[in-house]
């Protein structure tokens, strides 16, 4: 759950968080090329699996390409203007 602080020192949960899918399990990539399954670590990074897996499921990175490759090493995407910018 996503924290913010208020003067008194008390957190208060942010409303943008609690109505989010639950964090864990994999995401499948389907490419070209073929599938990636994608390891969710959600113990220890919650906030950004949920934020991935909220853009997954509002459909933010269909159809999006590779912008990045680097042979044997890795690859990056989702930029939905597919120059690594957006």
């Amino acid at each position: 759950v996503f924290l913010l602080r208020l003067h008194g020192g008390q957190a208060m949960a942010s409303q943008a968080y609690l109505n989010l899918p639950p964090t864990s399990g994999k995401v499948v990539l389907s490419t070209s090329c073929g599938d990636i399954d994608v390891e969710l670590w959600c113990k220890e990074a919650p906030v950004a699996c949920r934020n991935f897996i909220q853009l997954c499921m509002e459909g933010y990175y269909d159809n999006t390409m590779f912008h990045r490759i680097i042979a044997k090493f890795m690859v990056q995407g989702g930029d939905p203007t597919g120059t690594g910018e957006g």
